[in-house]
């Protein structure tokens, strides 16, 4: 039986140079100025029994009333406040939660009571196992991955995404950063040592990403690139 899922990016708790506000007083359409690659990555893991929609809340509004059998919610560290309210509002209705992300990494203790099911670390090497328990409905309370090679990590699903209101895609070649920056915490939930994608899967993500109208290259930190959209 065909299962379905509704994965979800929360907005930000607070205005910040990646988040919808500024398009809002300035009267326009709502937009994000980076696709959020977490949706389509984890959309492509996702098996063939399951049909997938995501939700960039930056762009379009959260369906509480989707009839989705899962509802996933990822988020960073300054999402955490609203990814709570929405899990819990999802719960509040009856549904089933799966939380997952960079904060669910980083404080998973912060998130257990808010979800059915956690999962805290990266999923490549573990979302066959997950989407499969998911399926059957009989999923453990926790999930945790761990540092897999992302040589086998999935061409994101971006034509499940807005891509008509996103400013830049994103295109991640590596995990990891040598580096020490004070403010940044990726070091904590990727680790320092660098993991890259083959140059052919690089190139077959921006085959993708040119096919739906992307075009100025647009450099990053050292984790990923993003692509300007074409005006």
């Amino acid at each position: 039986m065909t299962k379905s899922i509704y994965i979800i990016n929360p907005a930000s708790d607070f205005p910040n140079y990646v988040s919808a506000e500024i398009l809002a007083v300035s009267g326009f359409r709502p937009g994000a100025a980076m696709a959020d690659s977490a949706l389509a990555t984890v959309a492509a893991m996702a098996s063939k029994d399951f049909e997938v929609s995501i939700c960039d809340e930056n762009i379009t509004p959260i369906d509480f009333d989707s009839p989705a059998d899962w509802i996933g919610v990822t988020g960073k560290v300054n999402q955490r406040r609203r990814m709570i309210a929405v899990a819990d509002e999802f719960r509040r209705r009856g549904k089933r939660v799966v939380m997952g992300g960079p904060y669910a990494s980083l404080s998973p203790q912060h998130l257990r009571d808010h979800c059915d099911v956690l999962v805290s670390g990266e999923v490549e090497a573990i979302s066959e196992e997950l989407f499969a328990s998911l399926a059957r409905g009989n999923p453990r309370d926790n999930y945790i991955g761990d540092k897999p090679d992302i040589t086998c990590s999935p061409v994101p699903r971006w034509e499940l995404f807005p891509n008509d209101r996103a400013l830049m895609g994103t295109l991640q070649t590596s995990r990891g950063c040598p580096f020490e920056c004070e403010f940044c915490d990726v070091i904590q939930y990727l680790g320092r040592k660098q993991r890259h994608k083959p140059i052919a899967n690089v190139l077959a993500e921006l085959n993708v990403l040119y096919d739906l109208g992307y075009r100025t290259v647009f450099l990053g930190d050292d984790n990923f690139t993003a692509y300007r959209h074409r005006c």
